[in-house]
């Protein structure tokens, strides 16, 4: 069966898609000592009333998390809500520019033979043909791939079910809640696309894709442990990808410390409804641990 998505009818969800999966896969230096939950509360430190982390898988949606009655109960009464950036209208076309190759083409990049394995997997998937995409950088097509496999085992109406970074952020201006991303498009843009040159984004998808099975278990497991709300496994699951040490903190570490100058800020404001990827909770360097570092009491909740 192909599971073919229409690009011009879902491109704002493909790109809420692009901005914040990959920083989900970084593999991490240390061993995480966080407890299992992808849902926080944070107290203490003068804070007037809890604020609350949760962590968001942005391959799932708006209907999965509306289902998380605990979550959607502290999502409501907070006045506060932070993304990884907020998400506009000028973003499609920033993101799609962004993707472009510059220079050289996607066939170019790939040897015949990985560049019609690819092709086979994507018309498998989506039904849309590789050349459509030769204009295209490698890990667009990764993450375009992902999508779709996502989309072939998770089966959803992208029209209807939106991603749930979007989610939140749609319900907080319908609501008007103050919206706040904790850094810029150029910033996710360089973590996402811009470390990585062309050859290394083309020996990634390879690996990817010559690894069919691997991702497909993967993926399955990865959407097992989120809704068990296992940190942990997902952290052992995602630490085995092949970024190195450089490439992680730029992905992850990094953008967790800048975001810490803000946060203490937010909270102590009002009651704050921080949503952002779930493994940038986790590990040394995870929020979580930076904000217990940075004397606050956090600990796990119920999602439901």
């Amino acid at each position: 069966m192909i599971y073919k998505v229409s690009l011009a009818k879902h491109r704002t969800y493909l790109l809420t898609v692009f901005v914040g999966l990959f920083i989900q896969h970084a593999g991490f230096a240390q061993k995480s000592v966080i407890e299992n939950s992808v849902f926080w509360e944070v107290s203490g430190n003068n804070l007037a009333q809890p604020s609350y982390l949760f962590g968001t898988f942005h391959l799932m949606g708006s209907r999965y998390v509306d289902s998380l009655t605990q979550v959607m109960g502290k999502f409501n009464a907070s006045k506060t809500v932070v993304g990884e950036l907020v998400l506009d209208s000028t973003m499609t076309m920033k993101m799609m520019a962004a993707a472009q190759l510059k220079e050289t083409t996607l066939d170019k990049l790939l040897s015949p033979e990985n560049y019609e394995e690819t092709a086979v997997w994507l018309k498998e998937l989506s039904g849309y043909d590789l050349k459509m995409f030769n204009g295209m950088n490698p890990m667009t097509i990764q993450i375009f791939i992902m999508t779709m496999l996502q989309q072939k085992y998770y089966p959803t109406d992208p029209s209807l079910d939106i991603p749930m970074d979007m989610h939140f952020q749609n319900r907080a201006k319908k609501e008007s809640k103050k919206l706040v991303g904790l850094e810029t498009f150029d910033v996710q843009i360089n973590a996402l696309f811009e470390q990585f040159g062309p050859e290394r984004q083309a020996e990634m998808l390879v690996e990817f894709v010559n690894e069919k099975d691997k991702a497909k278990d993967e993926l399955i497991s990865m959407n097992n442990h989120y809704r068990e709300g296992n940190l942990t496994k997902l952290e052992d699951l995602l630490a085995g990808q092949t970024y190195s040490k450089s490439e992680t903190e730029v992905l992850l570490d990094n953008r967790n410390k800048k975001w810490m100058e803000q946060l203490p800020v937010l909270m102590k404001e009002q009651q704050t409804f921080v949503a952002i990827g779930a493994l940038h909770l986790a590990g040394e360097n995870g929020i979580v641990n930076l904000l217990r570092k940075a004397g606050y009491k956090v600990v796990p909740s119920r999602t439901k």
